[in-house]
């Protein structure tokens, strides 16, 4: 999914900009040249490094000094414990091609590098972010020979929401990373809409969107063309409720199927003891019932998956008296319709006890 979405994102220099603007700490910052920022060629670069970050290699000025400095972009899923020693191989690589193409300074001098990397794991970025790290300790005498190059980690998913900055390409990427629900998407690609002038990012972004999309919508649902980022937000409003209906029927469906065979066979095994007639209805009982127990535990998935864990934990305890399935799919309704969490939790609470309803709750679900 990644792969071809981030090198069409990062091919542009103001997704770069707007990287090291809103998430590279320090105040050099103001002093980088953003209308020199370019891909270095790949004239410059080694056919090893050229696999790697042949899209990703950068270069813009300094205005202090004028010289280069060369950004390497390394994406990754996945924690490395040696990336310190992948950098430094790739900057030496990168460093003797520009020796070789006498791409120095005045002085004879080497461009400064910036080795960045972003990963957007599960789990938290551990490795060591600098080469000395990984060497054995010495003496204060071999200290001094060791390299000691450090790298910089973005860990996108556990960037804080309030730390995101406002009109910024790279926020965007980060929101993505963290989207849970088809509202996380739609909140982002209507945040990208009302701004983003870049047409070839904004139709990447439309495109990993759709990908994203495609894998939250239930299996076989008809998914509209998505060529644009308004696109993405409309089909999300569309679709909600016919995609909520069809989870509910589907999950239906399957409790009922699994209840209706297992309880069967259980109540024909006792049939040969206590009856045939006890023991189909026993099974058929049995049946409904965790039918009934599948689409409870679905609602609480979906309620997860938009308001949050704690919002479905409550939502498990209001469904627990509902054995009506018409009742549990209006509750299927006001999923879509409520706009908070709390909202969504008044509403099931205060439906009336007939027809397996459930006591009123308080305004903020509890």
């Amino acid at each position: 999914m990644h792969d071809e979405n981030y090198k069409r994102i990062f091919a542009s220099p103001r997704v770069i900009e707007d990287l090291l603007r809103g998430f590279v700490p320090g105040n050099w910052i103001e002093e980088v040249d953003f209308a020199t920022l370019g891909k270095l060629s790949t004239e410059y670069i080694s056919d090893e490094l050229l696999k790697r970050h042949g899209d990703n290699v950068w270069r813009m000025r300094l205005r202090s000094n004028w010289l280069y400095l060369l950004l390497l972009v390394e994406f990754q899923s996945t924690d490395d414990p040696l990336m310190a020693l992948r950098i430094l191989t790739y900057t030496g690589l990168l460093y003797q091609e520009l020796a070789r193409n006498e791409q120095l300074d005045a002085d004879g001098r080497l461009p400064a590098v910036l080795p960045l990397v972003l990963y957007n794991g599960d789990e938290p970025w551990q490795s060591p972010l600098q080469m000395g790290e990984l060497i054995a300790p010495v003496g204060p005498l071999l200290a001094p020979f060791q390299p000691a190059q450090r790298y910089f980690v973005l860990d996108e998913r556990r960037v804080a929401a309030d730390d995101l900055p406002s009109r910024n390409r790279m926020s965007a990427v980060v929101g993505l990373e963290q989207s849970r629900s088809l509202s996380d998407v739609a909140r982002v690609a209507e945040e990208l809409a009302a701004w983003l002038p870049d047409l070839q990012v904004r139709r990447a972004f439309a495109d990993w969107m759709r990908q994203i999309v495609e894998r939250l919508v239930p299996s076989g649902a008809e998914l509209p063309p998505i060529r644009k980022l308004e696109d993405v937000s409309m089909t999300l409003v569309e679709r909600a409720a016919e995609w909520s209906k069809e989870w509910q029927k589907e999950g239906l469906e399957q409790g009922l199927e699994q209840g209706l065979e297992q309880g069967l066979e259980q109540g024909l095994e006792q049939g040969l003891e206590q009856g045939l007639e006890q023991g189909l209805e026993q099974g058929l009982e049995q049946g409904r019932e965790q039918g009934l127990e599948h689409e409870r535990a679905l609602l609480c998935r979906m309620t997860a998956a938009r308001f949050g864990v704690a919002t479905a934990e409550r939502l498990a305890e209001l469904l627990a008296p509902i054995t009506d399935t018409e009742r549990l799919a209006e509750v299927g309704d006001w999923l879509v319709q409520c706009g908070t969490g709390a909202d969504f939790l008044a509403r099931v609470g205060a439906a009336p006890a007939g027809g397996g309803g459930v006591a009123a709750g308080n305004s903020d679900g509890t």
